[in-house]
Order: C-alpha cells, then structure tokens, then sequence
C-alpha cells in the first residue's frame, strides 16, 4: 500500500510478503484444481480433515466447503483420530502447507493403517507428509520459507478446497462458480482494501488488551486465523469467539477499552448493527465491524471469508508495526517448547 514503509525487520518483510503474495497465489491455486482432484471424493461416504495450526483452520473451512456441497465432511485435530474408525470408504485429507507437521504426519500414517485414502493437501510436494500419501494435492503460495507467518499457504489451502467443493456444486445459478471466477480476477484490489481493513483494525488495538475476534459460519475460520495470527506477533492476545457463545459468556469478563472485531457476511443487516451497538455502548469495547467490500461482487458467505481472512491477517501485522516494529522472530523460546516439525 503506497504511503506504508514495510522496510523493518526481514521477519517482518518476510511475513507481510506472504501476505502480499495472495494475490497470484490465490488464482494460480484455483487454476491448479483439476477433475481428479474433484474425482478423489466422488465415492467417499466421508471425508475427515485433519490439520494443526492455520492447517487445522484451514481443514475447518473446507468442512464448510464441503458440506455446502452435499458431501459428509467433519473436522479432527491430529491427537483425536484415534477416537475414530476408517475404511476404504473414507478419505483423510491432511494439510499441512509445509509438509511436515509431525502430528499430521502421524495422523495421516494411522489412518491409513485402517484402510482410509489418504490426501494430502499441501505447499511443499516434496514435504515427509506427501511420502505416503494415496493423492497429493498442491497449492501455489509462491513463498520461500515456512518458518514464518504462513499467511499465502494457509489462504491458499482454503481456495483449493473450496474449487474442488465446486465439483459437486449443483446449484442452478452457479453462485459459488461465479465467485470463485471473480475471487480470481480482484486480486489487486482485494489487498489494497485488506490492507486498509487491516489498518484501521490494528488502531484499535494496545499491547497486553485481547482482542476478541467475533463471528459465525464459514467466517469464524477468518476470526480463527485472525486470532493466530495475533497471537504469533504476541503483541495482542487474539480470543476467536463464536457470536452467540460471545453473548452467553465472554462478555462477562470483558473491560472497558477491551477490543473487538465483529465480522460478518456482506451485505450487512440489522441484526449486525445491534450486536456492534451492544460491543460499542453496552459493554464500551472499541470495535471494529469487518464485512467484505460489496463491490467485490462475492455473494457468498463461504466465499467472503477468504478476503475476511487476509484483512485480519493484515491487521496482526500492522499491530506488531505499531508496537514492535524491531520483531526479529516469535517469541522464542516459547515456540520450540513443544516439538512440531
């Protein structure tokens, strides 16, 4: 975005040039989806996502995907597919953008085991995740590391799925074809409006004050991210909150100034500007209602979660700019307690 300097630490440059790079990496993904990828699918009775992380937020969108369409899809994390039994007639898609999550590794090794086809959803083919794989799908993030913040992969990992979730798409209209077409050709433009989304999200935002990320549906993959996103720059705690669990519980823990994003479809209705209403009067937060740009021409919630996304991505990182603009990495050695790769 012209007039913004980005020129701080090479982590910071490296993680908002992933960001940057959802625009090609976004219609190069969709065009990388083929009838065989859809075909993989056509048979199972079902089809379990498995993933840690952005993957994991990643697996929860394209259960959304999926079942839009008519297919029996569900979402697992890696420790829990023990409590399940598979068959021939089960596909388990991993994902895993760099290829080498342990735990989905060994996840995908037990599934398969019991007879599941197993997919592997990923950046990297050439990652230990694809070595035992029965399909190996890939997305084109067009990144040069994944020891940062992997903004491209994990909306990349999103896009593919929801293509091939429009293989079975048999709507009349062709609604989610049409905004898969136009969620190719408004690349430019999508990340300048994230980008200004982004900003004016990360001002309301101060070091040590959570920010609670509110929504429902396929955009509460967005709040997801959103949150993790926040909370890999540590600057703010980021709190991913369904909309009707906010109202049962979280708002009772909640201080004056305490921040929020309220995300929703698009066009907005009046229902959303009540519950801002509430956020902003009753429980004086500073917040923030987030809805995809109506000019964008994507009518479909599933659909506008993915600019949804790359706004709060956006906004993560322009808090750490804001406040820790010398961030040489994550918080270390917080992020080598558990062993993941």
């Amino acid at each position: 975005m012209k007039g913004v300097e980005h020129l701080m630490t090479e982590f910071l440059d490296i993680c908002y040039d992933a960001i940057k790079k959802q625009e090609h990496a976004i219609p190069k993904t969709i065009d990388a989806v083929n009838e065989t990828a859809v075909s993989v699918l056509e048979d199972m009775k079902k089809v379990v996502l498995v993933g840690c992380g952005d993957s994991y937020a990643a697996a929860d969108y394209g259960r959304w995907a999926l079942l839009r369409s008519g297919l029996n899809a569900f979402v697992i994390s890696p420790d829990e597919i023990g409590h399940l039994r598979f068959g021939k007639d089960t596909a388990v898609i991993g994902i895993t953008a760099s290829g080498r999550s342990l735990a989905t590794i060994d996840a995908l090794q037990k599934a398969k085991s019991q007879g599941a086809t197993i997919v592997v959803l990923t950046d990297d083919k050439d990652g230990s995740a694809s070595k035992d794989a029965d399909y190996v799908w890939v997305t084109k993030s067009g990144v040069g590391t994944y020891n940062t913040s992997p903004s491209a992969p994990t909306t990349a990992a999103m896009t593919y799925l929801l293509a091939v979730s429009a293989g079975f798409d048999d709507e009349s209209e062709g609604k989610l074809d049409q905004d898969i077409k136009q969620l190719k050709n408004i690349g430019k433009e999508l990340l300048t409006w994230a980008e200004k989304e982004g900003i004016a999200i990360s001002k309301l935002t101060s070091p040590n004050v959570p920010i609670y990320l509110i929504s429902k549906g396929p955009n509460h993959i967005a709040a997801q991210i959103g949150m993790m996103k926040f909370n890999e720059y540590s600057v703010s705690k980021g709190i991913a909150s369904n909309r009707e669990e906010f109202r049962h519980h979280y708002n009772i823990s909640i201080n004056d100034n305490d921040s929020a994003v309220l995300i929703t479809s698009s066009p907005i209705d009046s229902s959303d500007n009540v519950y801002m209403s509430v956020l902003t009067d009753s429980l004086k937060m500073r917040a923030y209602h987030l809805h995809t740009n109506g000019k964008f021409g994507l009518g479909l919630p599933l659909v506008q979660a993915i600019p949804n996304t790359i706004a709060l991505q956006m906004a993560a990182y322009h808090s750490v700019l804001r406040y820790n603009p010398d961030k040489e990495s994550f918080k270390l050695p917080n992020a080598e307690a558990f062993k993941i790769y």
